[in-house]
């Protein structure tokens, strides 16, 4: 009987990455080694095993029929793997080392700032390192482990975990209102005819209809432009023009500095929070502490 080749778990991961991927130049992004050696490792694992697992050219890379079948297998083996140093990691009595993590500016000073703190005062030998944005970041080449990210959602390159639901209002001041005359709308295209408050990266505003649907528009934006919700909050309640908020940010000025807005029939859509961190690391600990610490913490003060 021939002897199975000894085989490289990097030339496997490596090719899985390029399997998933669906690249060289992607792998090397998902994995943080060079294109060279992205190709170098999967030449060398077909020599290994005297086979092809990929058909190369200058416009495309696609899996061969071996190729695919290696990928199905090798990649429940690898989940396997890490599953089992995952369980070994969790059995440490502390979570250790950098954890890099981001979220929305708005999101991250209303909420997650303290919870994020007062789960670093847990572990001690954990170093914290937050960022702050209204941005995509990307998780891989910016060597984030996890993201807070409301929808819509980057590209399907990360791996997403639903976390809650941020409700959202149509507001203005009681000034803006009076001076225009307008304290309700048939329909949300009339909003393109009044000045609003955008709060990039939010440029659109979207609504939904029981029997309608949904809609996104695309409003005036003659009362100021801020790419920050706590700017864009402030901008509201001076009157610059109608905005689109989360309610949590507006609720303690509702009935005084703002009045909710109504669409006849429409609502605001809501928006949902989800965790995202990158596939070639599946979950670890310190990440999945993190994500549980968070949808307890939720659940506890909702």
């Amino acid at each position: 009987m021939t002897a199975a080749p000894r085989l490289s778990l990097d030339e496997i991961d490596t090719f899985l990455a390029v399997a998933r991927a669906g690249s060289f130049v992607g792998a090397a992004r998902e994995t943080g080694a060079p294109v060279s050696t992205v190709s170098r490792r999967v030449a060398a694992l077909e020599r290994r095993l005297g086979v092809q697992l990929l058909k190369r050219s200058t416009r495309a890379l696609a899996l061969t029929s071996d190729g695919e079948a290696f990928a199905d297998r090798c990649g429940a083996a690898m989940s396997e793997i890490q599953a089992s140093v995952s369980a070994l990691q969790d059995r440490a009595p502390e979570l250790r080392g950098p954890l890099r993590v981001t979220a929305p500016q708005y999101a991250c000073n209303a909420e997650f700032g303290p919870l994020l703190l007062d789960f670093a005062s847990r572990h001690p030998l954990l170093e914290l390192d937050l960022r702050l944005t209204n941005g995509t970041p990307d998780l891989i080449d910016d060597n984030i482990d996890l993201a807070f990210q409301l929808t819509p959602l980057p590209d399907g390159r990360h791996v997403a975990k639903r976390l809650w639901t941020i409700a959202y209002v149509l507001c203005a001041s009681p000034a803006l209102i009076n001076r225009l005359g307008i304290g309700r709308f048939e329909h949300p295209r009339e909003l393109k005819s009044v000045p609003c408050v955008w709060t990039p990266p939010i440029n659109t505003w979207r609504f939904e209809h029981p029997t309608s649907g949904e809609l996104s528009i695309s409003p005036r934006t003659s009362g100021a432009r801020v790419d920050d919700l706590g700017l864009g909050l402030h901008a509201v309640l001076a009157g610059l023009g109608f905005g689109y908020l989360p309610r949590g940010l507006v609720e303690a000025h509702l009935g005084a500095g703002i009045r909710e807005v109504t669409v006849e029939g429409w609502r605001p859509m809501p928006r949902e929070l989800y965790a995202l961190y990158p596939p070639s690391r599946q979950l670890s600990p310190k990440v999945r502490a993190l994500i549980d610490f968070a949808l307890a913490a939720r659940a506890a003060h909702p």
